[in-house]
């Protein structure tokens, strides 16, 4: 339509645009629907109501013709025709005019399909109602059936004609529709082909462009840079290399372009051609010279100066320029792994330990044969001894020399093994460090990032998969990384995790060489390995912390100073000139998850600082001079940085990376294998002494038959031998004797935890099972105060054995470190003397005072069996003497020379305390339930107090205790001693007129009160009640050593006993309540003792809780 319309614009008089308007017009005339919506109406004119006939066609003729324009002209202007007034319609019927056609051309299919059907079947049926639907009115008439039909018919062939006509148009606007396309198709081809020769026009201007930029490249190469000496490999200016970096790098990517290619399809460019091997020639040298200063940087010893690492940097910036910069830095930590890794090949490998022990073994043994001649020659008696003997002498110095031997090669094997991997490391530390804190002053991108960017080698995909699992650590799994972080990207922990890795594995390859035959000789390198790793981490560490903020004031460039710039003129990184390099923030190590070395911070250098753009290839002459003759800082300046602290370095995640202490899914890291096989080892030896400790004897009868026989004990010379393998083990710590480091004597310490441990189970073993009412003096007794006394040596021997190793060889010289090492292993080592303790308490004492206080208690219920204190006492020698002095006194000398003496000072105080307690509560509950108590009885029970206090003294201090007997168990049982006689005394029930309530209170502000069990007042009172009020132990109907018995344990524990105590006085009371209302008439006693009993009891015990 849009063609149709620019064609009749173009052409107004053309005839078959008549033709089309004349049948929308028609169209226009008929259709109801176009009437209703006012699409006949002509907009250049109206038409009134009153025209006539002829004036109303003519004005229906130009509605048509306005509507035909309105589809024809796009913007509603006028035509060049005759009939201009029809040819100017405004949008707005261009607009409705276009609506109804779209829906005249729906009309006419159906209507055409109608009109089929009509003709076809009966038309006047069907055409009717389709025709009013489709909007004409058909007026009802009374005509005749054949009128109507004649009238049907003459519609149905209007309607048809209609269709024709509507069928020819859209023929005709199908032709011109085709013949614009036809134009359009001609126009678009002669576009192309004007549009083809532009680009290639442009393509040409494209490459002419290259030409012009490589041939300005060349000058630039060929003017003002010694390409001379780039190339033949002598003194060049850094600044010279950079600049032919930059240019290479742009003129190989020129010729790479496929415009100046050899292979390209348009052929060569003779000047691009000339220019070709010219700058293939300059590349080449530039990549020789950046090789070779990279090479010369990194086999510099340790110690980089500044003027090395400015170098290091300027070559970074020739790879980057080259595009080069990721592979150049991992061949160069590469090489440094592969340095650290024939380090490792040296050490750890068998020829060199079976070289190392050889070497050791021939030097020994021709110094142990000088030796030995010079004693000969000096000493009269070693002449006159025999061959054996001689021979003897000999082995014993060479067994002294060798060990020495040994103990020198593997500490310089070690001290050379650990100086590599620190070259190695040192040089990847600067490498890293450099990367972290430069940047292009172009681009503005940090060359570790870009490094980071790159794919990591095959060669560190071990390191990778660790340092990505400490990363995703403690992560949720929507946030899981497959990849290192780029702004915690390090460098040097690939390199260090991967070495450990390589390390750990070469170990246990080394282990289990020849079926482990060599694995005792590989573990006993591990003390000077230790020392030479430990000494090399401190080192490293050092390096990492080097610098100070003093360094940046005195250059006037600290991080924030006044008057620079920490961005620089364009962008480049002022951490490689100078002092700001080594002299920027102060490093400090997190070990964050992220970054699980803590390392990237680290390199930056607390930042990234700007500078100029060529700042770091001119080093100024101030700075020159005051550098030494070998390019390095004057020793002043080095000797007053201080050294790292052991703390930061044992928690440093280097030294535990290498170490192996932090191994993640079983993966072994550094020296974990090394580590393991040290302490297995350590236990083997540890362990061999115990084989034939504790045996069980066997002995028979005159018949043969097996009699049982208690184990047999360790002697001395056994446990001293344990000594001194503890002692030799904890050496090896000691740099002087065993070539370790101090802080091995904690990780020692533990296989001589578990050697104790085993120890305690053969002894567990051995100890003989004693019940308590075996006699004290059997043989089973005698026999756990043997084992006793030996679990006492053993445990003084332990506890003494980091002093003896680690300070006594030196007094009075020892250092800190001595006493910080011995420190260290003794609290290392206190599980195992409180593994003894624990045993020897369970096992022999307690079972043991269990015994002596079963006999204890047999003698003083002696005190009610006898009657002592009673009147009518059935032991006459108890009216001259007192029971103490019969029953007691002998019996407690007995204990303490038969029991305590033999054992140990240690164990016999306990034995003591726990006797006397059990004794002084037992011995006043007894006393206390003396029933009557008179007179004559307080005074001797008096008497006897003052000798059970002394006899217990006596006792006390042969336990070998420093203690008194009123410090035991707190003083509470002295306490309630003193207060007994005290308790003997008391006399208020002599006042008749007092209530039970007056006399509980006035009996509760007495102060011995507090000293007294509750138990004790509550007996004693019973001796004042009446004869209906039974005494506890006979309403127990129980003796009174059993009662009492049952309230005070045989380990001296009397808590458990004061409830069940109350709980019989109270039945007692509730007993006696009931016979005083049936018989009231007996009045022996003070009938207020019960309710004096309950009044007192719920206090006492509330008191006693608190």
């Amino acid at each position: 339509i849009i063609i149709f319309r620019q064609t009749m614009a173009s052409d107004a008089a053309n005839t078959m645009g008549t033709s089309a308007a004349d049948a929308l017009a028609l169209l226009l005339k008929e259709d109801p629907l176009l009437l209703q919506h006012g699409l006949n109406l002509y907009s250049g004119g109206s038409v009134s109501p009153e025209a006539s006939g002829d004036n109303h066609e003519e004005s229906t003729d130009d509605a048509a013709y306005a509507y035909a324009a309105s589809l024809l002209h796009d913007d509603g202007s006028s035509a060049s025709s005759n009939n201009g007034g029809w040819m100017s319609s405004s949008g707005e019927y261009r607009q409705r005019a276009t609506e109804a056609l779209a829906e005249v051309d729906r009309k006419l299919a159906l209507v055409e399909s109608l009109a089929q059907r009509v003709s076809r079947d009966s038309p006047a049926k069907v055409a009717g109602p389709l025709l009013r639907l489709h909007g004409f009115e058909l007026s009802e008439s009374s005509e005749s059936p054949s009128q109507k039909i004649n009238s049907d018919a003459a519609t149905l062939t209007a309607t048809r004609d209609k269709a024709d006509r509507l069928e020819r148009q859209s023929q005709v606007l199908s032709t011109v529709a085709h013949r614009v396309e036809t134009a359009l198709q001609r126009g678009v081809t002669r576009m192309e082909s004007a549009t083809t020769r532009l680009s290639r026009v442009l393509e040409l201007s494209a490459t002419l462009k290259m030409i012009l930029r490589l041939q300005f490249e060349a000058r630039k190469l060929g003017s003002g840079l010694d390409l001379e000496s780039i190339s033949q490999g002598g003194v060049i200016d850094l600044r010279d290399l950079t600049r032919a970096a930059a240019s290479v790098a742009v003129m190989e990517d020129l010729l790479s372009h496929p415009s100046l290619s050899p292979a390209s399809q348009a052929g060569t460019i003779d000047v691009v051609e000339k220019l070709r091997p010219g700058a293939e020639a300059v590349a080449k040298s530039v990549r020789q010279a950046a090789a070779g200063l990279m090479n010369e940087l990194q086999s510099q010893s340790t110690s980089a100066t500044v003027s090395s690492l400015s170098r290091l940097g300027a070559t970074l910036q020739v790879y980057f320029h080259l595009g080069e910069l990721p592979d150049a830095s991992w061949r160069a930590v590469t090489s440094a792994f592969i340095t650290a890794e024939k380090a490792s090949d040296h050490l750890f490998h068998p020829t060199a330990v079976k070289r190392m022990k050889e070497s050791a073994q021939s030097e020994a043994m021709a110094l142990a044969e000088v030796e030995a001649a010079k004693s000969k020659d000096g000493k009269d008696d070693l002449k006159a001894k025999d061959s054996r003997q001689r021979k003897k002498h000999l082995d014993v110095i060479y067994e002294r020399l060798y060990i020495r031997k040994l103990r020198e090669k593997r500490t310089a094997a070690a001290s050379k093994w650990a100086t590599e991997v620190s070259d190695a490391s040192s040089r990847v530390w600067n490498l890293h460090r450099v990367l972290a804190a430069r940047n292009d002053p172009v681009t503005r991108k940090n060359f570790l990032e870009v490094v980071a960017e790159s794919a990591v080698p095959k060669d560190f995909a071990g390191a990778e998969e660790v340092l990505l699992q400490a990363q995703n650590e403690n992560k949720d799994i929507e946030t899981v990384a497959d990849k290192l972080n780029i702004q915690d990207f390090s460098l040097f922990s690939l390199f260090w995790v991967q070495l450990c890795l390589r390390l750990a594995g070469r170990l246990q390859r080394l282990l289990k060489y020849d079926g482990g035959s060599l694995e005792s000789d590989v573990a006993s390198l591990y003390p000077a390995v230790r020392s030479a790793s430990l000494e090399m981490v401190t080192e490293l560490h050092d390096v990492m912390q080097m610098g100070s903020a003093s360094s940046d004031e005195a250059t006037g460039l600290s991080s924030m100073g006044s008057g620079w710039n920490p961005t620089g003129v364009m962008g480049g990184s002022a951490v490689l000139e100078d002092s700001v390099f080594l002299g920027g923030a102060v490093v400090r190590m997190n070990g964050s998850l992220d970054d699980p070395f803590g390392r990237a911070d680290e390199a930056a250098g607390g930042g990234i600082l700007g500078a100029s753009a060529d700042a770091w290839t001119h080093p100024s002459s101030t700075y020159d001079t005051a550098l030494d003759a070998d390019g390095s800082r004057p020793t002043a300046d080095a000797s007053s940085l201080p050294s790292s602290s052991a703390l930061a370095v044992f928690t440093s995640q280097e030294w535990v990376t290498l170490q192996g202490e932090k191994v993640s899914d079983g993966v072994p890291m550094g020296f974990s294998p090394l580590r393991s096989s040290f302490l297995e080892q350590c236990k083997k030896r540890l362990f061999t002494p115990l084989e034939f400790m504790f045996q069980e004897a066997v002995s028979v009868d005159e018949n043969g038959v097996a009699i049982p026989v208690l184990p047999t004990l360790p002697s001395r010379y056994d446990i001293a031998k344990i000594d001194s393998n503890i002692r030799e083990e904890l050496s090896l710590a000691d740099p002087r004797q065993g070539g370790g480091d101090f802080s091995m004597a904690t990780m020692i310490s533990d296989p001589i935890v578990s050697m104790v441990h085993e120890f305690c189970v053969l002894a567990k073993r051995a100890i003989s099972e004693i019940d308590d009412d075996v006699e004290a003096g059997t043989e089973a007794v005698t026999h756990n105060l043997k084992v006793a006394s030996v679990m006492s040596s053993l445990a003084s021997y332990v506890r003494n054995a980091p002093e003896n190793t680690y300070v006594n060889p030196y007094r009075p010289s020892q250092s800190p470190q001595h006493e910080e090492a011995s420190h260290s292993c003794r609290v290392a080592l206190l599980p195992a003397l409180q593994e003894i303790e624990s045993l020897v308490k369970n096992t022999i004492l307690t079972p043991l005072t269990r015994v002596l206080n079963s006999q204890v208690a047999t003698a003083m219920s002696k005190m009610h069996r006898l009657g002592a204190y009673l009147q009518n006492s059935r032991d006459d020698s108890s009216q001259a003497s007192s029971f103490v002095q019969i029953h007691l006194v002998d019996l407690f000398d007995n204990i303490a020379s038969v029991y305590l003496t033999p054992l140990p000072n240690e164990y016999a105080s306990i034995v003591a305390s726990t006797v006397a307690t059990f004794s002084i509560y037992s011995f006043v509950s007894n006393a206390a339930m003396i029933r009557p108590l008179g007179e004559t009885s307080r005074l001797r029970l008096t008497q006897d107090l003052a000798d059970f206090e002394l006899s217990l003294e006596q006792l006390v201090f042969k336990g070998g205790t420093s203690l008194s007997l009123s410090q035991i168990a707190g003083g509470k049982p002295y306490s309630e001693l003193r207060a007994m006689r005290q308790l003997l005394y008391w006399n208020m029930l002599d006042d008749k007129a007092l209530s039970p309530a007056e006399v509980a209170k006035a009996l509760l502000r007495e102060t011995w009160v507090k000293d007294v069990r509750p138990s004790t007042l509550f007996h004693f009172l019973f001796s004042f009640a009446p004869t209906l009020l039974t005494s506890p132990h006979h309403f127990k109907r129980m003796d009174a050593h059993q009662y009492v018995g049952a309230m005070i344990k045989l380990d001296g524990s009397v808590d458990d006993g004061e409830a069940s105590a109350w709980m019989t006085t109270m039945a007692c009371c509730d007993a006696y309540q009931q016979r005083e209302s049936v018989d009231g008439s007996m009045a022996d006693g003070d009938r207020r003792v019960g309710a004096i009993l309950m009044i007192l009891g719920p206090e006492l015990l509330r008191r006693r809780r608190q």
